[in-house]
């Protein structure tokens, strides 16, 4: 048998705890180490999972520690940081969590010291992995709807508090569009291709944010599929839900992702508007087959499928979407050439103050 690879953990939030679950269920991976800047979070997740080597400082355990791969699971401020350090330190595949960063010029530097270094770069995009929209993407290519035309796609949820990481700007980088919209948008050029431009609405509803309420758009794809979107924090009754539906000449494809299950339907064209046929699901942690992907492109020096160069163009859509509000909805043009995040320079500019309306007001 080969010998396991030396795994580290820099973060030790909520998501740790999923990358741990599934580096445990793959095997063939020694935990090593673990860096946490709280120190109640990172005892406990030691305790919690057995690991020995704690450090309050991802610089230091890369330094001390001889690791072969890192999970960088903390909030989007700290991505850059760390997986450029983990490359200079000779670290061989690095898994961050998604959105890739905070803006295009921090995306930048993290495909620079990965490439420089030799270092694998994995994106945790997981819906590009989960087993239905696999099936889904199998099925358009199989012919099963025709051509395809047309993409929709809505990610909503409950308004983010600004009293949580994920409600502030300094340290997510904005609000669901960079928590969700980034799988989003993934999934549309997974299915569909490269966005040629964009035109979006993105709104402040709440004075006490500096984060975005809501954003709706069009992408046109260079497949010449359109790609509509919305993704919205309007859920009164704080559930959540990922939707995609798929157009083509010949039938559609619905696959929702919510609270308590997953839905898949198929409809043809020829049969009455709600003759919508379901279609078999299959429940399976997405994040293991991401790991794997992962894992074997670190064993066998590969590009894993969703790399850093993935990661990238997902962000460049955000930051388009940003972008096209600051210039008043205009239709942006790819590839961007703004390193900066659009949404920073609205705060500073004032230009995204409560537009819109309120729905819970």
């Amino acid at each position: 048998m080969s010998k396991p690879l030396r795994a580290g953990l820099i973060g030790c939030g909520g998501i740790a705890g999923a990358h741990m679950r599934a580096y445990r269920q793959l095997g063939g991976v020694e935990i090593a180490a673990a860096a946490e800047i709280v120190p109640d979070r990172l005892q406990s997740f030691g305790d919690d999972w057995g690991i020995e080597n704690l450090y309050h400082d991802y610089e230091v355990m890369l330094e001390r520690e001889k690791l072969d791969i890192v999970s960088v699971c903390t909030p989007p401020f700290a991505h850059c940081a760390p997986t450029v350090a983990a490359a200079e330190a000779g670290v061989r595949g690095i898994f961050c969590e998604k959105p890739m960063a905070m803006n295009l010029a921090e995306a930048d530097r993290m495909l620079e010291a990965c490439e420089r270094a030799g270092a694998r770069l994995q994106i945790d995009h997981i819906y590009r992995f989960e087993r239905n929209f696999r099936q889904a993407k199998a099925m358009v290519e199989a012919g099963a709807i025709g051509d395809l035309l047309v993409i929709s796609g809505k990610c909503v949820g409950p308004p983010r508090s600004p009293e949580n990481y994920a409600g502030q700007y300094r340290l997510n980088g904005g609000g669901w569009m960079m928590a969700q919209g980034t799988h989003l948008f993934d999934l549309f050029r997974y299915y569909a291709g490269d966005p040629l431009w964009c035109l979006a609405n993105v709104e402040r509803w709440r004075p006490d944010v500096d984060i975005e309420d809501a954003a709706t758009g069009l992408f046109g794809l260079d497949s010449g599929v359109k790609a509509f979107f919305e993704v919205s924090g309007n859920r009164a009754d704080r559930t959540f839900a990922f939707m995609a539906e798929l157009e083509g000449v010949k039938g559609r494809l619905h696959l929702s992702d919510g609270v308590d299950r997953f839905h898949f339907y198929q409809w043809t064209a020829g049969h009455t508007p709600d003759d919508w046929r379901p279609v078999e699901t299959v429940a399976e942690d997405p994040i293991a087959i991401v790991l794997q992907d992962f894992l074997s492109a670190v064993i066998d020096d590969r590009e894993p499928e969703s790399n850093g160069r993935e990661g990238r163009a997902a962000l460049e859509m955000i930051m388009a979407v940003f972008e096209s509000q600051r210039q008043g909805v205009a239709c942006i043009n790819f590839p961007l050439t703004i390193g900066e995040n659009p949404l920073a320079l609205m705060n500073d500019e004032g230009t995204l103050s409560t537009l819109g309306k309120d729905p819970f007001h």
